[in-house]
């Protein structure tokens, strides 16, 4: 049962009808007996979809990361980089020195 709620009579122009006339309230109006039996209608449906929000809330609440988790993977991320850019710079300054070491023998064997 899918019932839209702003397809009610009346509901799309509030509490006045054409014209400016009151719908509601102080006398009535003589589409509001129908007005409440459509939202009468209305409410088991609405307490079905409201039960399956919540059940999708409880179960993204259960796997919803905390502060401290976030935190956990920051560090950890960080640590990730810090090693990486670590081992790139050792690797370049080792090839730089074999690079080094090969030209120096080079011009000892050219001149």
């Amino acid at each position: 049962m899918s019932t839209n709620i702003r397809a009610f009579p009346g509901s799309a122009r509030g509490d006045t009808g054409s014209g400016g006339s009151h719908t509601g309230g102080n006398g009535g109006g003589s589409d509001l007996e129908s007005r409440v039996a459509a939202l009468e209608k209305a409410i088991p449906d609405i307490r079905e979809r409201l039960a399956r929000v919540e059940t999708k809330l409880d179960t993204i609440e259960k796997t919803m990361a905390t502060k401290s988790d976030l935190e956990a993977v920051r560090h950890s991320i960080a640590t990730d980089v810090q090693k990486t850019v670590a081992d790139a710079t050792w690797r370049f300054v080792q090839i730089s020195v074999v690079l080094a070491g090969l030209a120096f023998t080079a011009a000892k064997f050219i001149g």
